[in-house]
């Protein structure tokens, strides 16, 4: 079986389970991007680049309204694709501190509604998931509680 079949079938085992997330870990250039596009294709899910979840509409909130109203108003984008499952990319995105998006709560409320799978951009260690930033310190670090990991290395 290929590596995008074996990721198929975990996405699908993940449409009966309560939380819908499946995080993809590995390192920049692992080849996550990749999978997720064939799949895309082969399965006809929805492929979303996570910068084009950051609208104007959630640009023009004030910052200390801005984690409130993401889960809800990225749902609401979510809502015009028209799979069961979306697969986000370049997640790093949504970690922009001006933001003000907790990342964990938001793939745990969108997993309620949606089979969701995000390419994260860093690594699993000791139930947390990891980002570091380009000069080598650690930027994120997550609790894995409530999602499903599936490592690229």
């Amino acid at each position: 079986m290929s590596q995008v079949e074996d990721f198929v079938k975990e996405v699908e085992g993940l449409q009966e389970a309560e939380g819908k997330v499946l995080i993809i870990t590995g390192k920049p250039g692992s080849g996550k991007s990749g999978v997720l596009r064939e799949a895309a294709a082969k399965k006809a899910w929805d492929y979303v680049d996570c910068r084009l979840l950051i609208t104007e509409d959630f640009l023009e909130l004030l910052p200390a309204l801005r984690q409130e109203k993401a889960p809800q108003m990225i749902a609401e984008i979510l809502d015009g694709y028209n799979s069961e499952v979306v697969l986000l990319d370049r997640l790093q995105t949504l970690f922009v501190p001006v933001f003000h998006i907790d990342v964990a709560d938001l793939l745990r409320k969108l997993g309620k509604k949606f089979v969701i799978v995000a390419a994260w951009p860093g690594y699993y260690e000791n139930g947390c998931l990891c980002y570091d930033k380009f000069d080598g310190t650690e930027s994120i670090k997550i609790s894995a509680d409530g999602f499903k990991i599936w490592n690229m290395d």
